[in-house]
């Protein structure tokens, strides 16, 4: 088999489970260590219900703690003895069945298990789940320390899966003054470099989820280097999957059916883009530069969108609802491109990924805004600012703005955001940053991530992943203090700052 040929490559499985709670994203890829990489097979693994309703639990009780997670197992232990670390195990455990479901499901292509012993996966890549995030740009403001919290237990997912396990990506980046958002451009630079042989570059990467974030990899007018930068853009499925689930008790518009009946109203349009996404301190989010990374809790419902309110003189069907705050998506993301530095070359080539994009109205929409089509409507506050960036979307890729799917890159594109994670847990074993000064505010570039061997010991990692860190000698580049750090949650969680002081 092609897998005993010497540990050139490692076999990653990557793990996301989102805010939605629905279910886990996983994606096994290989990595060469060329820096190239394959997509082997991917999965998605619903989350019981019974688990989801505690995580939101776990995930109020955190926030009500603001982060402190002493005092948040506390409350949750008021209401039932032990909820809080029986709901993370049971969690560890949902990981480790999609772990392994992944794993039969690639057995069971005959090709796969031709070229590699898929009994001897390198990494897992697990993000955890995220239950509270106050990065600087909140924590300024509100007066209070920085943390992230996401809760997981990586020594357990590395013991039930006999996998090494790689966890935690965003609390070195946090302690190093960084937003821990977002974690994407990274991994987006390595597949661009891969795309830019193939004549598409400048490239952005748009991921479409609750909320829409970009990545841009690009050339630096001044020196000619290749840069990534990144941000989140904002809300993208969030108002039209709250119309439809409040008003018609369904997940989402499937396939665009209802803004298909609809029409854009320019003036919600307006009324959305001013006053739908505002921070603590009401400004908004939108017009905000980057680094910046957005909240769901500032995604305001407004009046008009939710019928309740007129906008003119009447209130608007559900269709035209639908179908404005399904342009009001892709249209924040073209609007965001006018947040790229000065210097940057505007890519003219878009890869989409996450499941957002599966509506085609939004899709039809993106590309129709940056091709300049007179039926979109732009508020007149934007005609010039829209007008720049599309010319130059359009001389940087030869005169017509290329937008398609990353399957089209030869990566899956619902299988994107575990991706990231699967490449992250590789960076670490070869020691390498996943965030940048320029995408997150770091004070330098952070190695990012915790490594938790199978039983805890070293000798149960698969011989590629020993043979990467002797090479590397990477094993103890970022912080793990088990003294000083709960392994069951993020290490920078509320009161980090205390503990390495006092160290």
């Amino acid at each position: 088999m092609q897998d005993q040929d010497g540990g050139d490559y490692l076999l990653a499985i990557g793990v996301m489970t989102g805010n939605s709670l629905d279910g886990a994203d996983l994606v096994l890829t290989r990595f060469d260590i060329d820096g190239t990489m394959e997509d082997l097979c991917a999965h998605g693994a619903p989350m019981p219900e019974g688990l989801g309703r505690s995580l939101r639990e776990v995930r109020a009780k955190v926030g009500a703690a603001n982060g402190d997670m002493a005092a948040a197992v506390h409350l949750l232990d008021a209401d039932e003895p032990g909820a809080f670390f029986s709901t993370e195990r049971a969690y560890t455990e949902f990981v480790a069945r999609a772990v392994r479901e992944l794993i039969i499901k690639a057995k069971a292509d005959a090709s796969l298990a031709s070229r590699y012993d898929l009994g001897r996966i390198d990494l897992i890549g697990s993000h955890g789940q995220t239950c509270a995030h106050c990065p600087p740009s909140i924590a300024a403001k509100r007066g209070e320390t920085t943390y992230t919290v996401q809760i997981g237990d990586a020594q357990a997912l590395a013991d039930l899966t006999g996998v090494t396990v790689v966890s935690d990506f965003r609390s070195d980046d946090l302690m190093l003054g960084g937003e821990g958002a977002p974690l994407a451009p990274v991994h987006h630079r390595h597949i661009a470099v891969m795309a830019r042989a193939l004549g598409r570059f400048p490239l952005a990467f748009v991921n479409g989820g609750n909320t829409s974030n970009i990545s841009v990899v690009s050339l630096d007018a001044s020196s000619g280097g290749i840069i990534v930068v990144g941000w989140d853009a904002g809300p993208f499925n969030h108002f039209p999957d709250k119309l439809m689930q409040t008003e018609r008790g369904v997940p989402c518009d499937q396939d665009g059916a209802v803004g298909r009946r609809g029409v854009i109203n320019i003036e919600l349009l307006g009324a959305l883009f001013h006053r739908a996404v505002l921070t603590e301190e009401g400004d908004n989010f939108l017009d905000k530069p980057p680094p910046k990374s957005s909240d769901p809790a500032w995604y305001v419902l407004l009046p008009e969108l939710a019928g309740t309110a007129p906008v003119g003189d009447a209130i608007l069907a559900f269709e035209d609802r639908v179908r404005t705050a399904e342009y009001f998506a892709a249209y924040v993301v073209v609007h965001t491109l006018s947040h790229l530095p000065s210097g940057l070359q505007i890519p003219g080539h878009f890869a989409l990924c996450g499941g957002g994009w599966k509506n085609p109205v939004c899709r039809e929409d993106f590309i129709a805004i940056l091709n300049g089509d007179p039926n979109r409507p732009i508020l007149p506050e934007h005609e010039a600012l829209m007008t720049s960036i599309r010319e130059a979307a359009a001389a940087s890729s030869g005169g017509h703005v290329a937008v398609e799917s990353s399957d089209r890159y030869g990566f899956d594109a619902t299988a994107m955001e575990a991706r990231i994670f699967a490449d992250a847990a590789v960076c670490r074993i070869r020691g390498e940053p996943f965030t940048l000064p320029e995408t997150t505010g770091a004070s330098h570039p952070a190695v990012c991530g915790v490594i938790r061997f199978p039983h805890a010991d070293e000798a149960h990692a698969t011989a590629r992943v020993r043979q990467w860190l002797q090479k590397t000698k990477s094993a103890d580049l970022t912080i793990d203090r088990p003294d000083l750090f709960d392994p069951h949650w993020s290490r920078a969680a509320r009161g980090w700052e205390q503990m390495r002081l006092s160290s």
